[in-house]
């Protein structure tokens, strides 16, 4: 058995134009929420754990797999949007998150997110009490292969305080 599932997407997105928005569910801030807390319910009755992803939001921003991606949106954007989905998994005791390679620049504008002890610690787990798995992003994505050499960036992941490497390399 399959029983981790590295989904729902928890962006937020409504243009169709941004890259994650074929792989969002397309709604604002607070029907994507209602969304997570429909998925982690209607899961909850299974044997498959759920992994919310992207953490802290992917935004408008490009596709991490092939290159950087620097978020410029407000601390406050966050705070009011892209955070109320994962609030709502977290409230509904979601096991896992996924952490973005996203910039964050309002946050860290040093480090991806995934590699940024601001975003995985500071944020999900003391601003959000998150307590269950945190989980990178692939660390051999352009988003981080082009920022960092593939020795550090596991070091820098866990050092951020991910629990969970994934790559492909």
């Amino acid at each position: 058995g399959i029983n981790v599932n590295l989904a729902p997407v928890a962006d937020v997105s409504t243009n169709p134009n941004d890259y994650i928005y074929s792989r969002s569910f397309g709604r604002n801030a607070t029907e994507t929420a209602e969304y997570i807390k429909t998925v982690i319910s209607a899961s909850k009755t299974t044997k498959v754990s759920n992994v919310l992803k992207h953490f802290p939001g992917y935004g408008n921003n490009v596709d991490t797999h092939t290159g950087v991606a620097i978020d410029e949106r407000s601390y406050d954007n966050f705070l009011n949007n892209d955070y109320l989905p994962f609030e709502e998994g977290i409230k509904r005791k979601v096991p896992s998150i996924l952490v973005s390679h996203n910039i964050i620049k309002c946050i860290d504008s040093e480090y991806p997110a995934t590699l940024s002890k601001k975003i995985v610690t500071g944020e999900l787990r003391n601003k959000l009490n998150f307590s269950g798995i945190i989980i990178t992003d692939d660390l051999s994505m352009g988003a981080v292969s082009s920022y960092v050499d593939d020795n550090s960036a596991a070091v820098l992941a866990i050092n951020a305080g991910n629990d969970l490497i994934i790559t492909s390399d």
